[in-house]
């Protein structure tokens, strides 16, 4: 089964005067736009010139300087951290919790570690050159297990007596404590994650590319690429939620809407409503709704769903309504120029107001169970089928290895 086990981590030095949690660590790289960057690259010291640097290059020379400078320190020895994020969920105050650790690289054909969504070269390519120049993991996946028993969140509710190591706002709304385990659970979470069954929530391409690093290096077992820099989380903890990614369309071309929504219409049950509440308590989990000109259109298959994927909103979107009824290619969809994605719900419904989008699809979330049965079949979701919200910061802790290879 799964190993899991403490990691010596590199971390900023939060003794060093200047270094402020709330100014260096970051969103993950893939959620910030361009002026994002040049925003928080405006601090020193922020993790996103190492992150997402001016060239890999860049990353390299920076953190060097920044190990050798101390801004960024090695712990003595080898630890978990917890993590517990405060957020909002509607209208009720959630806290998440998870560790951060090493987990072994087990290909996928191990069954041990179970992705749900398709992966892409450009990104795999990007996230191996940084790894490359960093020697080391700047950011972790995301992973989930199920242990109804909720031994981490126990330690958790240990630690809460203490101060944490840091405390920091991620954006409005979301908070997050670190604190290092004690070693005397270490035999614990090692025990805990080798019973389960690890499911990638976010991180695929950096997981893809932590096996082709591997397979690039000599083989040792003692060599710290063996392992992937990992944060789990438990899907039975009441605190970690599956949030639905939602969907707009540009201008690149201009649908005649009216004949896609009868064409649809072979394949859906429709049903129209100026308000989207209206519609929140009807419909299945592989039902969506088409905002557009102020008004909402809820499709909902007219066959039930018979099998994993067509109890998905984005698989059943994808299949029947952007393929059937819009006629999008592969290429199209894949190009990336045609739908956009975000969590948002107010965005979706801004930028169609503004005009800035033709339309948006508002999808519901993909139940955990069917997040499972895809994982466990060796299958993937369309792209963007989930969002775990909160996102992981970027610049908690950090894997390198750079004085093992020198």
């Amino acid at each position: 089964m799964p190993q899991f086990i403490p990691l010596r981590f590199y971390q900023y030095n939060w003794n060093k005067p200047g270094l402020d949690p709330e100014s260096v660590i970051s969103p993950p790289y893939d959620v910030l736009s361009v002026d994002d960057k040049a925003a928080l690259a405006g601090t020193a010291f922020n993790v996103v010139h190492l992150d997402s640097p001016a060239s890999y290059r860049d990353a390299s020379i920076k953190l060097n300087l920044w190990i050798r400078d101390n801004i960024l320190i090695r712990d003595h020895d080898p630890g978990f951290y917890i993590m517990a994020t405060d957020y909002n969920a509607g209208s009720s105050r959630n806290t998440r919790w998870g560790v951060f650790g090493g987990l072994k690289v087990h290909p996928f054909a191990e069954k041990k570690v179970f992705p749900h969504e398709q992966t892409y070269s450009k990104a795999k390519n990007d996230r191996l050159s940084l790894m490359k120049a960093t020697h080391g993991q700047l950011s972790p996946i995301f992973g989930i297990y199920d242990d109804p028993l909720m031994i981490l969140e126990s330690i958790g509710q240990e630690l809460l007596e203490g101060q944490p190591l840091i405390s920091f706002s991620q954006e409005p709304g979301v908070h997050n404590r670190i604190w290092r385990i004690p070693q005397s659970h270490n035999p614990d979470l090692t025990r805990l994650v080798a019973g389960k069954k690890i499911f990638i929530a976010d991180g695929h391409h950096r997981y893809e590319t932590a096996l082709d690093y591997k397979g690039l290096m000599p083989a040792d077992p003692e060599a710290p690429w063996n392992h992937v820099f990992i944060y789990l989380s438990n899907i039975s903890s009441p605190g970690l939620e599956i949030f639905p990614y939602h969907r707009t369309v540009s201008w690149e071309k201009v649908f005649d809407w009216e004949r896609i929504i009868t064409r649809a219409e072979q394949d859906f049950r429709l049903l129209r409503s100026d308000s989207l509440d209206d519609l929140s308590s009807q419909g299945r989990p592989d039902s969506f709704v088409l905002y557009r000109a102020q008004k909402y259109i809820q499709f909902t298959s007219r066959k039930a769903p018979h099998d994993t994927f067509s109890r998905i909103g984005a698989y059943v979107l994808d299949q029947l309504f952007l393929r059937r009824a819009m006629d999008l290619t592969d290429d199209q969809l894949a190009a990336g120029e045609y739908i956009s994605y975000t969590h948002h719900l107010d965005r979706i419904i801004d930028e169609v107001d503004r005009g800035s989008s033709q339309a948006g699809f508002i999808l519901r979330s993909v139940p955990v169970d069917v997040l499972q049965d895809v994982c466990e079949t060796g299958q993937v979701m369309p792209r963007k089928s989930t969002f775990f919200y909160p996102k992981l910061p970027t610049g908690v802790l950090f894997h390198l290895w750079g004085d093992y290879l020198a």
